[in-house]
């Protein structure tokens, strides 16, 4: 995460109170605004040609999408900064306290490097298909009728003439260029979220851990364990909160957009699925299911990880402090008010709807009956 997003000059995992030091990495970006105007005229030249219009459709939307989650980038740099400190902090405390704990948030960030380097890996693949596209289109047309349209990564309608050599080659750089500048926000918001929600997965655990070894010498040790338990899964808590107030819109956008998408190129898959071009709309339909699949996930593993912790408390020795006076009874009680809290557990959500394995399986549902 800390080399995705420094490519776009962000610096998130310093004690610099600059977090933006290097604004020119973001050039790419700047070319993906730049170059949306025309983007949004192939938009409009195209109105009467479904499927030419479905694909400056889809391209629209992945500009719009992208610049949303750079704008985000920009907007909510100091509140990740600080969601990455007291990450930091309560990671050093928890591995601080046993070898257990820092397995399970070893672990835990070990699952995570392999999520986020498999989406990476997704994403290359397709802004790689995207710029070699033109060209197997460039060479099917001229194999199959002797003449060359010029196609560009991006479906765009110049002011200038892309038939003359140099301002094809101009414009082919300009779009294959701008278009990291929808690949690096989107890779670098994405895989941070899976790691707060690995991390705060782990906190999860172990809470789970500790309640069910609770059991101290006396009551008053049993009593002051409890506490720090009840005040980690209470922190871990905050942090969710935290973090969805930061990803509630960015949510809602990716699965509002994501959804047209995959309305779009279920459609163009449909139609070239014999051709060269279905390979490259599959990959960019598999991507677009990933990234939703990654904040899906994500979500219902956190809510079942605080959920577990009711059952955590119900497998803790509860029972050995009943009837040893009033001391047992603050203890049942304190674990009976956390039961009531954790069996709602908590829900990502992108404000009217929740991310989770059943919103997934809804979204694929849904692309898979247009296809």
């Amino acid at each position: 995460q800390k080399s995705t997003i420094a490519l776009l000059g962000f610096d998130l995992f310093s004690d610099d109170r600059e977090m933006w030091k290097r604004p020119y990495r973001a050039i790419n970006v700047f070319g993906i605004a730049a170059i949306f105007p025309f983007i949004l005229a192939a938009v409009l030249h195209n109105w009467m040609n479904i499927m030419q219009l479905a694909d400056a459709m889809v391209a629209l939307l992945i500009t719009i999408l992208g610049l949303f989650k750079f704008s985000m980038i920009l907007h909510l740099r100091r509140d990740f900064k600080r969601l990455i400190d007291k990450f930091r902090l309560l990671m050093s405390n928890e591995a601080d306290q046993g070898k257990e704990y820092a397995e399970i948030l070893d672990a835990a960030n070990g699952q995570d490097q392999r999520m986020c380097t498999l989406f990476r890996t997704c994403f290359l693949l397709a802004w790689a298909l995207n710029s070699v596209l033109p060209f197997v289109r460039m060479g099917f047309s001229y194999w199959q009728t002797g003449h060359v349209e010029p196609e560009l990564p991006f479906p765009c309608l110049f002011p200038w003439d892309i038939h003359i050599i140099r301002n094809y080659a101009l414009s082919f750089v300009w779009s294959a260029f701008a278009s990291t500048g929808v690949v690096l926000p989107a890779v670098s918001l994405d895989t941070i979220f899976c790691s707060f929600t690995s991390n705060l997965c782990a906190f999860f655990k172990i809470a789970q851990y500790k309640v069910v070894r609770f059991r101290g010498r006396s009551l008053k040790e049993s009593q002051a364990t409890l506490n720090q338990v009840f005040a980690l899964y209470q922190t871990s808590l905050e942090m969710c909160n935290d973090l969805n107030q930061c990803y509630q819109p960015i949510i809602c956008a990716q699965f509002f957009i994501s959804s047209l998408q995959l309305c779009m190129l279920g459609y163009l898959f449909s139609i070239t699925f014999a051709q060269t071009e279905g390979v490259y709309y599959a990959s960019f339909i598999a991507t677009i299911i990933i990234q939703a699949y990654i904040y899906c996930y994500c979500g219902e593993n956190l809510k079942t990880e605080s959920a577990l912790f009711e059952w955590a408390i119900y497998d803790s020795p509860w029972h050995e402090s009943l009837g040893a006076g009033g001391a047992s009874t603050s203890i049942c009680r304190s674990l009976l008010i956390s039961m009531m809290r954790a069996h709602r557990g908590f829900r990502i959500t992108g404000y009217f709807f929740e991310a989770n394995m059943e919103a997934f399986s809804s979204i694929v549902r849904t692309a898979m009956s247009y296809i």
